[in-house]
């Protein structure tokens, strides 16, 4: 099965952002599949909009999200979409169009928690706090639910997702 072709339902994916390298950030689109959690980075460092300092606006606007910003699909840029649009789902070569993509073996999932707490670094962009992700062979991760999305939800939706093996 392609990417294009993975039916987003409720249960089996989600929009999040994540820090990179302490001050800049990424977002990516994870999947539930039958047997992985799949992130696939959507987009690259996004900034809130600055009015105040004509030279940092300049340099940082262009990185905003325009638009319905409740909507977690409109942080998804097409153009980092449609690199691995035509890809199987099944194949690793996604982990090869972008560094920052993963895939997660269910097992390996160890523990999923959700803190509801807003963070400030996110300026007005709307969330729903961050889920945390503990696996055998990979960091940490921590993902800032992006939009009208529940922390809680996908956090719970993950730790079923670990059960079913």
């Amino acid at each position: 099965m392609k990417i294009k072709d993975f039916i987003l339902k409720d249960n089996n994916h989600f929009v999040a952002m994540e820090y990179h390298r302490l001050i800049s950030n990424r977002t990516f689109l994870v999947l539930l599949t039958n047997q992985h959690l799949i992130g696939l980075k959507v987009n690259g460092f996004v900034s809130v909009e600055i009015h105040n300092d004509p030279q940092m606006a300049a340099l940082f606007n262009h990185k905003a999200i325009k638009g319905d910003l409740h909507d977690p699909y409109n942080y998804i840029k097409s153009s980092f979409f449609e690199k691995f649009a035509h890809m199987s789902i099944y194949n690793d070569r996604i982990l090869t169009v972008d560094r920052a993509n993963f895939k997660i073996r269910r097992q390996d999932i160890l523990k999923t928690t959700y803190n509801q707490r807003q963070k400030w670094t996110m300026g007005y962009y709307p969330h729903d706090g961050t889920v945390y992700l503990k696996a055998t062979r990979f960091r940490r991760r921590k993902f800032i639910i992006l939009g009208n999305q529940s922390a809680a939800d996908i956090a719970g939706w993950i730790h079923q997702f670990t059960q079913r093996f």
